[in-house]
């Protein structure tokens, strides 16, 4: 399952990094529950919940405030559907005081081109952007299968080829990338948003 590293100044990521010792278990997935695409992982609380579609997905992730997404990102990112959502979530960062009062700080792909299975992660609040880490998170059954990342609210995206931030980092990814590129790629096992 999923668990989740607590929301920290870059100085706790700091001491963590020594000894990492902030893991919070997300809940294990019932074994008779259908297996979903599209799953929104709310990192202040670790409550992971799946759907059949991204549109869904992200329509939970926003608190009911973005209703139109479109279903087949990678279809979309040829036109303006990509364009439209981004701007979208990036109005919504705004109005962080919705329904469930998260933004989303980032999804992944585990296709190319915004394919594939989607894990789409919320925060609490935008982050700074500047390099000090806001949040971060271990992606055990999404691990070694992110192809393509699509930062949201600010966020810089670092990944990690081992858990708890260790091993390699690629990063920080600032904008949509439809291809992390072979260093990183079904590699990721620990991700922080900066």
């Amino acid at each position: 399952m999923i668990r989740k590293l607590p929301r920290c100044a870059l100085a706790a990521v700091a001491a963590a990094a020594a000894g990492l010792g902030c893991l919070a278990a997300a809940p294990p997935a019932r074994a008779s529950q259908p297996a979903l695409e599209h799953c929104v992982l709310a990192l202040d609380t670790g409550r992971q919940t799946c759907y059949g579609n991204f549109s869904a997905a992200i329509s939970t992730a926003s608190g009911g405030r973005i209703t139109d997404a479109p279903d087949n990102l990678k279809a979309a990112s040829g036109g303006s559907g990509l364009q439209e959502l981004r701007a979208e979530t990036s109005r919504l960062m705004e109005d962080v005081g919705g329904a469930n009062g998260d933004v989303i700080i980032g999804t992944f792909f585990t296709d190319k081109d915004y394919g594939g299975t989607t894990l789409t992660l919320t925060g609490s609040h935008p982050c700074r952007g500047n390099g000090a880490s806001d949040f971060a998170v271990n992606l055990d059954e999404w691990s070694d299968v992110i192809s393509s990342v699509q930062p949201w609210a600010n966020c810089w995206i670092n990944l990690f080829s081992e858990a708890n931030l260790g091993g390699d980092r690629d990063g920080p990814i600032k904008a949509p990338t439809p291809d992390i590129g072979p260093f990183m790629n079904d590699r990721a096992r620990s991700v922080r948003f900066d």
